[in-house]
């Protein structure tokens, strides 16, 4: 989104903790140039596995933001606009005092509800004193900012009900890079031995079905690991890649430890994933039945499984799907491994959608068209 706004002709500078786990490596505290987007990397403490640790990282950001304020002032000019992008709440407040002393307006992008997803997804009992605190920054936060954006479709009511006003709300989803999409249509030029490993599938009759993404609790993955248990029996031509990486990755692959059908690789970069979910016959994502996600969903992997894969299957409510139904070809409901079995089944035995239907739908998501619609 930053890029796109650059070249739209806006002076975009990003702020983040200079450490994060999703970080390959530490970022050095201060401005930094990645691509065509500046960056102004905070000096925030490291962590490892222990939750203590990680928020005592998110404690320090909001503090230090206000401090160096003025730094990135000084060097990218001051603000005509201030966006606090989540998912934590803890710097919320801090983001709406910097936009305050430069008189920017001042915006928030809930990409995730907090707290309510942490309780939930059962990471956080709804008795903690933390979400107390994050449910009162949650309020505040709705009831300070200038305007609301959100990645999920259904929001604006959770929203109403903890103090956003009316015309407020603007639903933003996820989306693709132009030059992503410019990818799809060159995609053929990508080689690598996982890819290969793919293509020799095909080449012996099986049927792929790729995954790609998170293997946390989340993520759902049991159900496509049972779901290809029943495809073993059923669709026994059906082969399942997995790929990613995850607190639940050992336990899948135990889980699956007997299947012939299922095969669990490391990660790739972007590019290889991209050419993989190009060669396969069938993406695949899966959702927990969970009240949070009437809400609606918008993960980045849709994305890009609508514009590489020929089909994608996701198992989910049709609440959850609101807003980007066009992504998929198949739906089904979700934590139901027999029905997410027929359902791959029945897409593999329907014809792919065209590539040039795919890029066309995944135009309106491409970050220059979200870009727009978000400033407009």
């Amino acid at each position: 989104m930053a890029d796109a706004w650059t070249k739209m002709g806006h002076r975009v500078v990003v702020v983040s903790a200079a450490f994060h786990h999703l970080h390959m490596e530490p970022r050095t505290p201060g401005a930094q140039r990645i691509g065509r987007v500046d960056f102004w990397f905070l000096d925030t403490p490291r962590y490892g596995n222990e939750s203590l640790g990680r928020l005592r990282n998110n404690l320090y950001f909001g503090p230090r933001l206000r401090l160096n304020a003025n730094g990135i002032a000084n060097l990218f000019g001051k603000p005509d606009l201030v966006i606090a992008s989540s998912p934590h709440l803890f710097f919320v407040r801090a983001a709406e005092k910097v936009a305050r002393r430069f008189n920017a307006k001042f915006w928030v992008e809930v990409r995730d509800l907090w707290p309510k997803s942490i309780v939930a997804l059962g990471m956080t009992p709804a008795w903690h004193p933390l979400v107390k605190v994050l449910a009162w920054e949650e309020r505040r936060a709705y009831r300070s900012a200038d305007h609301v954006v959100c990645l999920l479709a259904n929001a604006e009511v959770h929203m109403r009900s903890r103090g956003l006003a009316a015309n407020k709300f603007t639903w933003i989803p996820n989306g693709v890079s132009d030059e992503e999409i410019q990818r799809a249509l060159e995609i053929t030029a990508v080689t690598h031995s996982q890819l290969t490993r793919i293509t020799r599938a095909k080449a012996q009759g099986r049927r792929v079905v790729f995954y790609a993404g998170g293997m946390g609790p989340p993520n759902a993955m049991e159900v496509i690991v049972d779901a290809a248990r029943v495809a073993a029996k059923t669709n026994p031509d059906i082969s399942f890649v997995l790929i990613g990486s995850g607190g639940s990755r050992e336990s899948l692959e135990q889980r699956a430890a007997d299947l012939p059908n299922v095969e669990f690789l490391d990660e790739v970069d972007r590019s290889v994933v991209h050419a993989m979910l190009h060669a396969s016959d069938c993406a695949v994502v899966s959702f927990h039945k969970n009240s949070l996600y009437d809400y609606g969903i918008s993960p980045n992997k849709l994305f890009d499984y609508c514009l590489f894969a020929p089909r994608t299957v996701i198992a989910c409510e049709a609440t959850a799907l609101s807003g980007l139904g066009e992504l998929v070809t198949t739906r089904c409901e979700p934590d139901d491994a027999a029905g997410l079995a027929r359902a791959l089944a029945s897409a593999l035995a329907a014809p792919g959608r065209p590539p040039a239907e795919r890029i066309a739908v995944a135009r309106r998501y491409s970050y220059s068209e979200l870009a727009a619609r978000y400033l407009a």
